[in-house]
C-alpha cells in the first residue's frame, strides 16, 4: 500500500492511502492540485461524484478545496472500503458516501435520486473506451446540475467526442500525456 498527500485547501498535506499493486493509478500530485486550481471558483458548496473512484484523492482534493460532499463509486470492494477509511481518517466520513458498483451502471441507479451533481469526475483505467461509455451514460443529464460541469480524464491519443447527446466539450487542458476535458450540458429550449 502506498500513499498520495493533499496538495491544497485545509487539509493540504494529510496522507491518502492507496491500493497496493497496479490495480489503479492515482492522478499525479501537480495533476490533481492543477485541477483543483482550476475547479476552486466554483468548488464553495458543490456536491462532486467520481465515477471511478480508485484511491478517491481526486475527491478529496476537491472537498480540501471547498466542495461541500462527493459521492464515489468503485466497483473493487476492498479499494471501496479503502476510500470508507481514508475518509474517515480525513475526518469527511460525514461528507463522503462511496458506492459500491461499476461506475457506469451507477449513473441509472444515481438519476433515481433528487440530488444533482454538480462536479462529476470521469477518471477510468485507460484503454478500455470507458470515457465514451461514461459520456454515453450521462449524455441524458438526468445527474447533472444545469450548470454542472464533468470532467473526463483521458491519456493523450485516446479518442474524445466534442458533443454527444446534450453534452458539448467546453475545454481540454492536456498535462504531458494526461488529458482533462470539460463538458457542459446544453439543454434544449
Amino acid at each position: 500500500m502506498g500513499f498520495v498527500k493533499i496538495t491544497s485547501g485545509r487539509l493540504r498535506g494529510r496522507r491518502v492511502r492507496t491500493p497496493a499493486g497496479g490495480e489503479t493509478r492515482p492522478l499525479l500530485t501537480r495533476v490533481r492540485k492543477s485541477l483543483a486550481d482550476i475547479l476552486r471558483p466554483k468548488l464553495s458548496g458543490v456536491y462532486v461524484l467520481d465515477l471511478f473512484g480508485g484511491s478517491g484523492a481526486i475527491v478529496f482534493e476537491l472537498l480540501s478545496n471547498g466542495a461541500c460532499k462527493a459521492a464515489v463509486v468503485e466497483i473493487n470492494p476492498q479499494v471501496a472500503e479503502l476510500i470508507r477509511q481514508n475518509a474517515g481518517d480525513l475526518g469527511l466520513a460525514a461528507d463522503v458516501e462511496v458506492v459500491h458498483a461499476d461506475g457506469i451502471a451507477a449513473v441509472g441507479m444515481l438519476a433515481d435520486r433528487t440530488d444533482l451533481f454538480d462536479i462529476i469526475v470521469v477518471a477510468p483505467p485507460y484503454g478500455q473506451d470507458l470515457q465514451r461509455k461514461a459520456l454515453e451514460a450521462l449524455s441524458s443529464g438526468a445527474i447533472l446540475s444545469e450548470d454542472g460541469v464533468i470532467i473526463v480524464q483521458r491519456e493523450e491519443g485516446e479518442p474524445t467526442v466534442d458533443v454527444l447527446g446534450t453534452l458539448q466539450r467546453v475545454q481540454t487542458r492536456a498535462y504531458s500525456r494526461t488529458v482533462f476535458d470539460f463538458y457542459t450540458s446544453k439543454k434544449m429550449s
